[in-house]
């Protein structure tokens, strides 16, 4: 009995740009808000939210 294993399919370009650019977004409203507040928890929580949002806002815009 052989089994072949899976191979993962991989990420598509569309999506790449999209993490990559979200990424970016994400460390660059980070950085600002670390740098205005001095806080972490407002930082990751900033930077946590542009990501989400970007992926969203990318996802529609990029859109096939």
């Amino acid at each position: 009995m052989s089994s072949s294993p899976l191979s993962p399919s991989p990420l598509p370009m569309r999506w790449a740009l999209i993490f990559l650019a979200a990424t970016v977004i994400a460390l660059l409203v980070g950085a600002l808000t670390f740098v205005q507040t001095a806080s972490w928890p407002a930082t990751l929580l900033a930077a946590l939210g542009s990501a989400g949002a970007a992926i969203r806002m990318l996802h529609q815009v990029l859109g096939k």
